[in-house]
């Protein structure tokens, strides 16, 4: 599972601060592989545009450690859950919808690649659900992150 966050222009440069936390996830555990809490790789004009670059990053980190994973246990082709907060994000996923920004558009064509070639399923979460909230938001609840990690579940 890959939970990506993105808190749009909060630094003082005016940039974006994202979060990733992958979990490998079994029957009955999950652990934390990658975890990251940093300046987005450059500065976004939206919400939307913040988030759909840390969601880019964050399934290709899912799909690193899945990689990982399938070869060490024998596991065969194992999906990532890409998870986000982002309505617009999913909305633009599953639309034909041209997108202005001619970066954004290369990243977002790599998301709806990702998931039609089956590497990644896209599923919306509640904010409250976006474990990666807090790596981003200095309000944010960690309740549920600290939950996750010292329990170990979901």
């Amino acid at each position: 599972m890959a939970y990506a966050d993105a808190a749009h222009a909060n630094l003082p440069s005016g940039a974006s601060q994202g979060g990733i936390l992958v979990l490998l996830a079994g029957e009955e555990r999950t652990a934390p592989i990658i975890w990251q809490s940093k300046k987005v790789s450059r500065v976004t004009k939206s919400p939307f545009a913040a988030e759909t670059l840390v969601q880019a990053d964050g399934a290709d980190s899912g799909v690193l450690v899945a990689t990982m994973a399938a070869e060490i246990f024998n596991l065969g082709s194992v999906k990532v859950e890409c998870r986000t907060d982002s309505e617009s994000l999913i909305e633009h996923l599953q639309t034909s919808h041209v997108i202005e920004d001619s970066r954004l558009r290369v990243d977002i064509a790599r998301l709806k690649e990702m998931i039609e070639i089956g590497e990644i399923k896209m599923t919306w979460v509640p904010n409250e659900e976006q474990l990666a909230d807090p790596m981003t938001k200095s309000g944010a609840s960690s309740l549920k992150l600290i939950e996750t990690l010292q329990g170990g579940r979901l």
